[in-house]
């Protein structure tokens, strides 16, 4: 089953993109994550640098072993420059506070 977009919700994710990574917390210390970055054939298709891996899944709608020298090609210039979303730290502290409300 193709999960739906985090983004837009309606689109189909093509690629997934894990990347470990560290942030401060407001105590300063240093947290380790994993973030994930999708690419949406909804969300992503006029971007020059997902478009062209969205344009590649409307054509062929899956890896093909003989295309996977190109599809590698794309998929590496966007993992080259993809980069984790900021924490909200507006949200994490309304969902902080709900929790303690017991609302979650």
């Amino acid at each position: 089953m193709i999960e739906p977009c985090p983004r837009c919700r309606t689109g189909e994710v093509l690629a997934v993109l894990r990347l470990p990574y560290t942030w401060s917390n407001a105590a300063g210390r240093r947290v380790r994550v994993m973030s994930e970055i999708a690419v949406c054939g909804r969300c992503d298709a006029g971007d020059p640098v997902t478009g062209p891996i969205v344009a590649y899944f409307a054509v062929h709608g899956s890896a093909r072993p003989e295309h996977l020298a190109p599809l590698a090609r794309l998929l590496r210039r966007w993992a080259e420059r993809a980069r984790p979303p900021r924490p909200d730290l507006d949200a994490l502290a309304a969902e902080a506070e709900a929790w303690y409300r017991g609302e979650l």
